[in-house]
């Protein structure tokens, strides 16, 4: 089955479309970022609503990680106000900030403990049917929140996932404009995610044709036009936003695997897109030693003649765009310290139930070691 619940609107200045969008609606909560606000379109979006006659509170200024400590102090706003549309306009940590509010709003006798995916031994408290819309404005090119049935929330230095269609955004406005104030850090951390989530959703076990199809057309913009759009290119950072977008249908069906799994489990480490790049090789190297099938077949798909090729170029670009082994972000004594216990959550992270090929505690470990000392 192939599952997309979101309507999305793309487009130069699509951001009007909002106030259509909102029609019917009395009161409006936006959770924005503080580059929205600081650049101005907080204001547009406010304005557009204000213009259809709904009443607008926002909330600016998210910190660049969505905790549940944040969730929690955050609640009660939105409680107080009661809107009847929540609205998120930032980057992914924003949007799945907005969705974790969503489940907590809409089901005030929930928590956070019963819904989170924590261990894919274990089952969550599934969750109900929820009411309130939501309405996804991305400002960063890489989570693919916009589209996507999770929720992605950082307590501690670990990250855990709340899933359920019932949080996909009813409708994603992507306008190319906003992303053109990315710093080129941003962009490339993100325009990194965004090859992750491709290439892991096309070798997923649940992929399908149809979700190959989205993750092809993905990793082939990175790969062409990733480093244009770090250095500020407009043309390359509108096909990398799209290219975010249709990466995160992709794993909206075919899930994710072992980059991932140890990403958010090393969210310590640094910026999401930049720990899942530095994993990315390793894992594909351990993988294609046991399953390389899937992989020499996007390696085709890309222009290259086999997964060997494909690899390589990653390896390449990760050079070229300076980034570096983990030990060049923390010290050994540092991830030595962390080792045992990222190994072991990362083992029972549900998305490794999708990677093409189960790996041992001892084996995660490694690609944690190799990934470190860069060897």
């Amino acid at each position: 089955m192939f599952f997309l619940k979101t309507k999305i609107i793309e487009g130069r200045g699509s951001l009007e479309y909002l106030q259509k969008e909102a029609i019917g609606f009395e009161r409006a909560l936006i959770l924005a970022s503080s580059s929205m606000k600081r650049l101005g379109f907080l204001k547009e979006a406010e304005d557009y609503l204000r213009e259809g006659g709904v009443e607008v509170i926002s909330i600016a200024g998210l910190p660049p990680e969505p905790t549940k400590d944040v969730v929690d102090e955050f609640l009660p706003k939105v409680r107080e106000f009661s809107p009847e549309i929540l609205i998120a306009i930032g980057g992914g940590s924003v949007i799945d900030m907005a969705k974790a509010l969503k489940v907590f709003y809409d089901v005030p006798g929930i928590s956070f403990e019963e819904v989170a995916i924590k261990s894919r031994f274990s089952k969550p408290r599934p969750v109900p049917k929820l009411k309130t819309p939501l309405i996804a404005i991305p400002s960063t090119s890489g989570a693919g929140s916009e589209v996507s049935a999770a929720s992605v929330i950082k307590v501690g230095d670990v990250k855990y996932t709340i899933v359920t269609p019932e949080i996909a955004p009813e409708v994603a406005i992507l306008d190319p404009r906003l992303p053109e104030g990315m710093p080129p850090e941003v962009a490339r951390n993100s325009g990194m995610d965004v090859l992750v989530h491709a290439i892991e959703a096309y070798v997923s076990k649940a992929s399908s044709p149809f979700t190959d199809a989205m993750a092809v057309k993905a990793a082939k913009a990175v790969l062409e036009h990733l480093e244009e759009s770090i250095r500020g290119d407009k043309n390359a950072r509108e096909k990398i936003h799209y290219a975010a977008t249709m990466a995160g249908i992709a794993f909206l069906n075919a899930r994710l695997g072992l980059v991932h799994a140890m990403s958010h489990k090393a969210a310590w480490i640094g910026p999401h897109g930049l720990v899942n790049a530095i994993l990315l090789p390793y894992v594909m190297e351990y993988n294609m030693a046991r399953r390389r099938e899937k992989y020499d077949a996007l390696a085709r798909e890309l222009g290259f003649d086999n997964a060997e090729e494909l690899l390589e170029e990653i390896k390449a670009l990760n050079e070229r765009l300076g980034i570096g082994p983990i030990s060049s972000y923390v010290s050994e004594e540092e991830f030595l310290a962390k080792l045992d216990e990222m190994v072991e959550r990362a083992y029972e992270d549900p998305l490794v139930n999708f990677n093409p090929v189960e790996p041992r505690k001892e084996d995660i470990r490694r690609i944690y070691e190799r990934a470190f000392y860069g060897d």
